[in-house]
């Protein structure tokens, strides 16, 4: 789940850019899978009420359902993707602010350790 991105250095501001776009995206494909599972719903109990006065519409709005359902599971599918995308940006996110400040720390132990040297 790699992509060029990955293979280049980007500052914690781009990554953190990244992370807010793709968790937008993510929730943006969630209401449209809920959208589309409503509106299966309906076509459904309206192709179940149909069936008796007229087969050939109540089949059409069945197909119509069963599209619904495999573009809503697709949307689904990509809401989780682009949230685990997410998540792995954070977790590189956080890794550097570790980093970091794990810098800093050992620095000012080693300006103290030079310093208790020196006396």
């Amino acid at each position: 789940m790699f992509s060029e991105r990955d293979l280049i250095e980007r500052s914690v501001e781009d990554m953190s850019s990244e992370v807010k776009d793709l968790m937008a995206e993510s929730k943006r494909l969630r209401e449209e899978y809920e959208a589309a599972v409503q509106r299966e719903e309906e076509l459904r109990r309206e192709s179940v009420e149909t069936r008796p006065k007229d087969a050939e519409t109540a089949e059409m709005l069945w197909q119509e359902a069963e599209k619904l359902h495999e573009d809503g599971r697709e949307m689904l599918r990509l809401s989780m993707e682009k949230k685990l995308r997410a998540a792995e940006v954070q977790h590189r996110i956080d890794v550097h602010d570790q980093i970091e400040s794990l810098d800093k720390s050992y620095e000012d132990i080693w300006k103290k350790a030079v310093k208790a040297g020196r006396n």
